[in-house]
């Protein structure tokens, strides 16, 4: 994670109607460890960028995306520190 310092810009994608509807979606591809922590990379943390998300292991986050509500917004902000 970047901390904030490279943010990804919200797309969408206009599929050509001739062809089958698609889905994407971003996955772990069978990750040994799930109790590592994630969090910002700490070479983009410092006294004066200090870090906008809390860690989070990969049990944590797909516990979250299987519960979530399909309502097209992205878990980061849930990662997202209050005073961030």
């Amino acid at each position: 994670m970047s901390n904030d310092e490279y943010i990804s810009v919200e797309h969408r994608v206009l599929a050509n109607s001739f062809q089958e509807p698609r889905i994407s979606a971003a996955v772990f591809f069978n990750p040994t460890n799930r109790d590592r922590l994630y969090g910002p990379f700490p070479e983009l943390i410092s006294p004066e960028k200090p870090t906008c998300f809390k860690q989070f292991t990969l049990t944590d986050y797909l516990r979250r995306v299987f519960t979530k509500e399909l309502d097209g917004k992205s878990l980061v902000n849930y990662y997202r520190l209050p005073d961030a």
